[in-house]
């Protein structure tokens, strides 16, 4: 044998003594992350473990909290997440069963008729007619010298990962949607409420107005206006309940109900403001549970490379049969009537026109989207965190002005009272402090409304709140391997 042709058995030699594995290895891919938050370095510090708290308890409302765990345990899409899991658990059992022993059984009868009228005739005494009857068992098992089985093995694990960190993701995306939506519905409320003050003080100037014109005090075009004023008011009160009613049957569909009412809780002007969680960037890759699942896609492809390289080796495998045979029933059972067969096979291509080229081509490429797709999420959720920082921090400055115009407009209402109580204004000037001051505490609802669901959306955006969902400590892939051990 030339010397070139030795050289170039000794890796394929070295592979079938070890049981090498074909296929690159996972590395995570390098990503930058800064130290710090540009827009509140600050939050590096002690308020990290509030991210992986129930943080949405914070609000100190318990009507809250139950809805969120209600619609934990009867969304909709989060039990397709979790039948989704089942078949990746499935898929890992499958996949795994491909590099171990098969065994199977048989057993037939058969009743076979012989011509008596070819060419070459029975033999004296042979009947025409025969029984046959066999039982046999079979054993065959692939030996995984390339690495195959294992890569493949490797590859289902990271998908059922994947689907869980899908469920974790939806979670995470459920409690802060129903959070904000919740959110939205007290804002509502509020807003109606003070939409029927601002009406009732509408209607007081009408009545007012109306009792100096008949008073021969004013013309009647103040009244006319006052008129309009109050069917305008009055016109954004069915508005208002529309959206009201919308809102409840989103949440409906959230919670994984039929539509229908909402129970309520605190009003917004009561709820609690939770603190700003904080942590470095690097935490985001542990605790968003989307970042968690785009790497286990990146791992599975990282995998599949494997198994498309190890289809140019050939395949190896043991195969035994044994059992009996017999043409009367009664003899099955002899030791006589025993057969058997044991064997190896060695089965490998030799020209493919191509085809397992493509397929490690196509597996590289994927392997190459995947990766680029993680480093693109790594970057869409630093963004995220940025954006939600900078709106949390600039609603809270806004927050803060409109304190000081409610405290304003209430001094201004007051002086208008000490005027009209000294007899140097008219009541007319009081109720229009007061609608003023009406329509800054809307404004200041509105904020306050934005202030929370902008710190929801931070909690969000640093993957906070889907840990303290999980059913049980234990994965659902350590529970798939337990089970099948």
């Amino acid at each position: 044998m030339p010397s070139t042709r030795r050289h170039s058995l000794i890796p394929v030699l070295i592979c079938l003594l070890a049981g090498c594995t074909l296929g690159p290895d996972y590395k995570r891919p390098q990503v930058s992350l800064p130290d710090a938050w540009q827009a509140t370095p600050a939050l590096t510090g002690a308020e990290a473990g509030l991210t992986n708290s129930a943080w949405w308890s914070a609000f100190g409302d318990p009507v809250l909290d139950a809805l969120i765990r209600s619609a934990l345990d009867d969304n909709k899409n989060l039990r397709i997440a979790a039948y989704r899991i089942e078949q990746f658990e499935a898929r890992v059992q499958v996949t795994a069963s491909a590099g171990k022993p098969q065994v199977s059984a048989g057993a037939s009868r058969t009743r076979d008729t012989l011509s008596q009228n070819k060419q070459v005739p029975l033999a004296v005494g042979t009947e025409p007619v025969d029984n046959a009857y066999m039982a046999a068992g079979a054993v065959n098992w692939e030996l995984d010298f390339w690495g195959r089985f294992r890569r493949a093995n490797e590859a289902a694990q990271a998908e059922l990962l994947a689907a869980e960190e899908n469920r974790r993701a939806l979670v995470l995306t459920l409690v802060a949607e129903l959070a904000s939506a919740y959110l939205r519905l007290r804002t509502l409320d509020s807003e109606l409420d003070l939409l029927s003050r601002l009406a009732d003080s509408r209607r007081e100037s009408l009545r007012l107005l109306e009792l100096k014109l008949a008073g021969g005090g004013s013309s009647e075009l103040p009244v006319l206006q006052a008129r309009a004023e109050l069917e305008e008011a009055l016109a954004e009160l069915p508005a208002k309940e529309n959206q009201i009613v919308e809102l409840e049957h989103a949440l409906s569909l959230l919670l994984g109900r039929d539509p229908g009412p909402i129970p309520r809780g605190k009003t917004l002007q009561a709820l609690a403001l939770p603190a700003v969680p904080g942590g470095l960037p690097a935490d985001l890759l542990v605790q968003r549970p989307d970042l968690r699942k785009a790497e286990q896609d990146l791992v599975a492809a990282n995998a599949r490379i494997g198994v498309a390289k190890a289809q140019y080796l050939p395949t190896i495998a043991l195969t035994t049969q044994s059992g009996f045979a017999s043409n009367e029933l009664s003899k099955l059972s002899l030791l006589s009537s025993n057969f058997g067969t044991f064997g190896a096979t060695l089965l490998g291509p030799i020209f493919t026109s191509g085809r397992i080229a493509g397929q490690v081509r196509e597996a590289e490429a994927v392997q190459r989207e995947k990766a680029t797709a993680y480093l693109l999420a790594v970057q869409t959720a630093l963004r995220e965190v940025e954006d939600a920082l900078v709106a949390n921090a600039k609603m809270g400055q806004r927050s803060t002005i409109r304190t000081r115009q409610i405290r304003a407009l209430g001094d201004l209402r007051d002086y208008a009272r000490k005027r009209y109580e000294g007899g140097r204004s008219a009541y007319l000037e009081v109720l229009e402090t007061e609608r003023n001051l009406l329509a800054g505490e809307l404004q200041q609802l509105l904020t306050r409304r934005d202030q929370y669901i902008a710190l929801v959306a931070v909690y969000k955006a640093m993957g906070g709140g889907w840990t303290v969902a999980e059913p049980t400590a234990t994965s659902t892939s350590q529970m798939t391997k337990t089970k099948h051990e």
